[in-house]
């Protein structure tokens, strides 16, 4: 009974912003990323922390993208930046706004960089956040940490077939679209309009 209430206090939170703590930074717990070095895991906890912390430090608590290289050492080996940093609104951030992040993801010739991001309203993924992962073929790895401290993620496999993740992802547009019909946001739409291809 205790387990319900619970889920049903945190569906109402979903709809608004929760403002982060330092609870919910010391929170982040250790992931055991499949198809991602084990000795990347602390990195990508400390990396989900920082998230939080910038984003409650210098961004109300809005959403948060920090871009990281796998390629880490090469890139410091070359005198090259492997971290970038954007900063967004409360329903969203672009990591392309970010300079580093944009030549991380465009100029990388396999598919080694991660994306970790916060969601202030403790959803977990978005539509467009799937949309980012399968546009950019070079994005391996999609991480969401709500502003609660819990972390989420999508990783591409070496089963990964583009193909079949389009039509599966447009399937879930006209799914989300036709619902939303049905159901309408107040003042919005709710209608996703971009598919890809």
């Amino acid at each position: 009974m205790r387990s319900r209430l619970n889920d049903l206090e945190m569906a109402k939170k979903r709809d608004h912003k929760i403002m982060i703590t330092d609870e919910a930074i010391n929170k982040v717990p250790l992931v055991q990323y499949k198809e991602i070095p084990e000795t990347e895991y602390d990195n990508l906890r400390e990396l989900a922390r920082q998230v939080l912390q910038i984003s409650k430090d210098e961004n109300a608590s809005n959403e948060v993208a920090i871009t990281y290289s796998l390629e880490s050492a090469q890139l410091i080996e070359k005198g090259e930046r492997y971290l970038g940093i954007a900063l967004g609104a409360e329903h969203d951030v672009d990591p392309l706004s970010d300079s580093t992040s944009y030549h991380l993801i465009r100029a990388s010739r396999d598919c080694v960089v991660l994306v970790l991001h916060n969601h202030p309203s403790l959803s977990a993924f978005s539509l467009s956040d799937i949309q980012f992962l399968l546009r950019y073929e070079t994005v391996k790895l999609m991480v969401v940490v709500t502003n609660l401290g819990n972390v989420s993620y999508l990783v591409k496999n070496s089963k990964y077939d583009f193909e079949k993740a389009v039509i599966l992802f447009n399937e879930a547009i006209d799914l989300n679209n036709k619902a939303k019909k049905y159901k309408r946001f107040a003042g919005s739409s709710g209608l996703f309009s971009e598919k890809l291809l």
